[in-house]
């Protein structure tokens, strides 16, 4: 994923390993911004928690209007 392409509120799904808390019918989550240190580890909101996960974690989710 081109790591210019994520603005802040750009929708995800998920699709990295399971977490505790990961409901995997609802695996939507709304990106936050890219970790200080590098491009490959995101913040994300899924279901109001703030998350830390890998850029490779996640995929644009073109399904929600």
């Amino acid at each position: 994923m081109n790591k210019q392409y994520l603005t802040a509120g750009t929708l995800l799904r998920y699709i990295g390993k399971p977490f505790e808390g990961l409901d995997p019918r609802s695996p939507q989550a709304k990106f936050l911004g890219y970790d200080s240190n590098g491009w490959t580890g995101i913040w994300i909101d899924y279901q109001g928690q703030i998350r830390f996960v890998s850029l490779s974690d996640v995929e644009v989710d073109h399904s929600i209007n």
